[in-house]
């Protein structure tokens, strides 16, 4: 397993776990039009750049699990190596935070960062890494126990899963990792299960 340590590169066709706190662990969502914002701010400044896989928003922190698109269409210019796809997201990801930051800090009437100033990112090289890091990105308010059951919490991808509402999110694609629908749900309950065993132990 990749290690947080290690700053890994954002490249073109790749798939990442990507995930970022406030600074000094502090809260970076303060209302629910916040959470929503932030989604809509993600949606305008990554959603040409990226597959979005699951994502799921806490107080202090969020996860994104993604797809980097194989190639973008930039000036009406086809752009395909890895390298220079992975410097363009890169720099979408650092406006969706400077963009997101600037409203907080003028809404809150704080100054400075609100995000730790390096983002996390992990690549996924294999379809069981995969799988399990979507739905750690999913279990992540029951881990911390902000919700009792991570299926009924609100700001994830879990519920857009099996929703008829417009999403970012690739619910085909996603689906079709796990083998299904059903595939899906029993998943997630196995590792919840065994989450749920362990600290019963």
């Amino acid at each position: 397993m990749p290690s947080v340590k290690v700053v890994t590169p954002i490249l073109g066709g790749h798939y990442y776990h990507l995930f970022n706190r406030g600074v000094n662990r502090q809260v970076t969502f303060f209302t629910t039009e916040n959470y929503e914002y932030f989604l809509s701010q993600t949606g305008l400044f990554l959603s040409e750049y990226v597959h979005f896989l699951a994502y799921c928003l806490l107080p202090n922190h969020f996860h994104f699990i993604v797809k980097i698109k194989d190639q973008l269409n930039v000036n009406n210019k086809i752009i395909t190596s890895e390298e220079e796809v992975g410097r363009i997201v890169s720099n979408q990801i650092r406006r969706l935070f400077i963009s997101y930051s600037m409203a907080i800090n003028k809404q809150e009437g704080r100054t400075g960062s609100l995000f730790e100033s390096k983002y996390k990112r992990l690549e996924i090289e294999d379809d069981e890494y995969l799988r399990y890091a979507i739905f750690y990105t999913h279990f992540n308010p029951q881990k911390h126990k902000i919700a009792s059951n991570f299926r009924h919490y609100k700001y994830s991808s879990y519920h857009s899963i099996f929703s008829k509402k417009t999403t970012k999110i690739d619910r085909d694609f996603v689906l079709d990792i796990f083998g299904g629908r059903e595939e899906f749900v029993s998943y997630h309950q196995f590792f919840r299960d065994e989450k749920e065993a362990v600290v019963l132990e």
